[in-house]
C-alpha cells in the first residue's frame, strides 16, 4: 500500500487562523486514504484528534493516517493569530530526518510551511518526490509590508518552488501570477476542493432547513429584504468586509458569518445595524451549507484570494457569487454567466451594481450556467483528479530517477550529495538566528506550541492590542496572558 507523508501545519480544528487551508488538507487525506486507498502520516502541530470530523477519527484508529506531531511557533498582533511549523527546532529536524529514512514514504506533500527550502533540498537528497504548494498570496496581507522579515520569508519561500518535485498551486490564474511577478514556475494545480460530503449533496437535500434559516433572518432583521446576501469566512482585514458593509442597498440584508482572533473581527461584530446582521463563529459543514443555500448571492470584496473555496461552495450549494474581480476569483466566475464581478473599491458603485443585479433577478440572469457549474462541483471526481493533477507527475519523476543508468546515475547522485551538504549549512545556520529572532522580536510577539498540541484559541483569550512598549517589557512566555491561551505551552523554549 503506497504511503504519502503529508506536511501541514493547518488541519481542523484550526479554522479561524487558516480555514480554506486547512479543509484543502482534510480533502487530500480523504481523497488519499479513502479515495485512492493510501496510507497518510500526517506531520503537523495541530491536536487533530480535536478536529471534530468523524473520518479522522476512523483513519486514527484503523491506522490509515498516523500523526507524527510537530512543535510550531506563534507570532500573535493586533491583526490576528498565526502558527506556522518550526521546521529548523531540533525536534522537528530529529522527527523529520526519521520520517524520511524509515517511514518507507513514496512521496511528501508540503504545504505553506515557512522555510520550507531546507526540507525540499533534504527529500531531494534522499530520492522522495516532493509536491509542494503555495496556497497563500503573502504580499496582499496587511503584515507583509509592516517588517522586513515577512519579505525575507517570501522571497525564501518563492525559492523553494525551485526545489520542489512538483510546485502546485490551486488555481491557474494565481499559477499565472506566479509567473508573471516573480518567473517562478507551477508544474500543477489542485483540483477544486469540496471539504465536505454535505457539498455534493443534492440541493433539494437543504431545502427545508435553509427555508427555516432565512425566515429566522428575516425575523431579526426585522423587514423583509428584497435578497439577502451572504459572506463567510475568516474575519480578517484582507478580506475587506467593511467594504461589503460600506456597499448594501438599504433594501438588502447582509449575513457575515465567520471569525478570527484579530481586532478587526471585534469591529465586524460591532458593525450590527438594521440591514447587517455579523453572525461571529465559524460554521460546520452542513451549518455552512445551510447558510449558502438560504441565501440569494454570496459577496467577497478580497483581494488576496489564491482560488476562492467559497466560490465553490456557493455553487454547489445553489447559490451565485458577487465577487472582486482579482486573483483567484478570475479562476471559474465570468460576469453576467454564471456570476458576477462586482468593484468594492468603490462603495456607491457597488451598490449600484449590487441593486442591478437584484432588480434583473439574481439567478435567473445567470442561468443555466449557474446551475451547470454547481453540478459540476458536486460531482467531481475529486480523489481522480488529485492523482491525475498532482501525485502522477511527481511519481512520474521518482521513476525516471529509478531508471538512470550510467552517467546520468551518477550526476544524480552527485546532485542529491550537494543537496545534502548544503542542508548540513542551512540547518544550523537558520535554526540558530531563527531561535535568536523569536526571542527578541516585539511584534509580532512568538511563542513555542508543544508538538501536537494546537488547538483552535478560545475567542475569550484572543491577544489584545498592545503597543510596541509594553510589549518589549514582557517575557515572552509572559505575554497576552499565557494562562488563558490553551493553544500554547507555558515555556518559551524554541528547540
Amino acid at each position: 500500500m503506497p504511503r504519502a507523508l503529508v506536511c501541514a501545519q493547518a488541519f481542523p480544528p484550526l479554522l479561524k487562523q487558516a480555514g480554506g487551508v486547512a479543509k484543502d488538507y482534510l480533502a487530500l487525506c480523504r481523497a488519499l486514504i479513502d479515495g485512492l486507498g493510501w496510507e497518510v502520516t500526517l506531520f503537523s502541530p495541530v491536536n487533530i484528534r480535536e478536529s471534530g470530523e468523524e473520518d479522522v477519527t476512523r483513519w486514527l484508529l484503523t491506522g490509515q493516517l498516523v500523526h507524527a506531531p510537530a512543535t510550531a511557533v506563534e507570532a500573535s498582533t493586533t491583526v490576528g493569530v498565526a502558527l506556522f511549523m518550526d521546521f529548523f527546532s531540533v525536534t522537528n529536524a530529529l522527527v523529520f530526518l526519521r520520517l524520511l529514512m524509515f517511514g518507507g514514504h513514496d512521496l511528501c506533500l508540503i504545504d505553506d510551511s515557512c522555510l520550507r527550502l531546507a526540507p525540499l533540498m533534504l527529500l531531494r537528497s534522499f530520492g522522495i518526490p516532493s509536491i509542494a504548494t503555495t496556497h497563500s498570496d503573502v504580499p496582499s496581507h496587511p503584515l507583509y509590508d509592516q517588517s522586513i522579515m515577512p519579505k525575507i520569508m517570501w522571497w525564501l519561500h518563492l525559492a523553494s518552488a525551485f526545489f520542489a518535485t512538483s510546485h502546485a498551486t490551486v488555481a491557474n490564474a494565481y499559477a499565472k501570477s506566479l509567473w508573471d511577478r516573480y518567473k517562478v514556475p507551477v508544474h500543477s494545480v489542485w483540483p477544486p476542493v469540496l471539504w465536505s460530503e454535505a457539498f455534493r449533496r443534492p440541493l433539494r437535500d437543504f431545502a427545508a432547513a435553509a427555508a427555516d434559516r432565512r425566515a429566522k433572518w428575516v425575523q431579526r432583521f426585522g423587514f423583509s429584504p428584497r435578497a439577502i446576501f451572504l459572506f463567510a469566512g475568516r474575519w480578517s482585514a484582507e478580506k475587506r468586509i467593511h467594504l461589503l458593509i460600506d456597499a448594501m442597498p438599504q433594501d438588502c440584508g447582509l449575513i457575515i458569518v465567520g471569525d478570527s482572533d484579530a481586532d478587526y473581527a471585534d469591529e465586524i461584530e460591532a458593525s450590527a445595524q438594521r440591514n447587517v446582521l455579523p453572525e461571529r463563529g465559524m460554521l460546520g459543514a452542513e451549518e455552512l451549507r445551510v447558510a449558502y443555500a438560504a441565501s440569494d448571492l454570496f459577496v467577497s470584496a478580497s483581494t488576496c484570494e489564491t482560488l476562492g473555496n467559497t466560490v465553490v461552495e456557493a455553487w454547489s450549494s445553489g447559490t451565485p457569487v458577487a465577487i472582486q474581480p482579482v486573483g483567484g476569483h478570475l479562476e471559474f466566475v465570468k460576469d453576467e454567466e454564471n456570476s458576477y464581478f462586482v468593484d468594492f473599491d468603490d462603495s456607491g458603485v457597488a451598490r449600484k451594481r449590487l441593486s442591478s443585479i437584484v432588480a434583473a433577478g439574481v439567478k435567473a440572469a445567470v442561468e443555466p450556467a449557474l446551475s451547470e457549474m454547481g453540478e459540476h462541483f458536486r460531482h467531481l471526481n475529486f480523489p481522480a483528479e488529485i492523482q491525475r493533477l498532482l501525485l502522477d507527475p511527481a511519481l512520474s519523476a521518482k521513476s525516471k530517477w529509478r531508471a538512470m543508468k550510467g552517467w546520468r546515475w551518477m550526476l544524480e547522485i552527485l546532485v542529491r550529495v550537494i543537496l545534502l551538504l548544503a542542508c548540513g549549512l542551512i540547518w544550523p545556520f537558520t535554526s540558530v538566528w531563527s531561535r535568536a529572532y523569536f526571542a527578541v522580536s516585539c511584534d509580532p510577539k512568538y511563542r513555542h506550541v508543544p508538538a501536537g498540541s494546537a488547538n483552535e484559541p478560545d475567542f475569550e483569550s484572543k491577544p489584545s492590542g498592545s503597543n510596541s512598549e509594553s510589549c518589549c517589557s514582557t517575557s515572552v512566555s509572559d505575554s497576552h496572558n499565557e494562562s488563558a491561551r490553551p493553544l500554547v505551552h507555558s515555556e518559551s523554549s524554541f528547540v
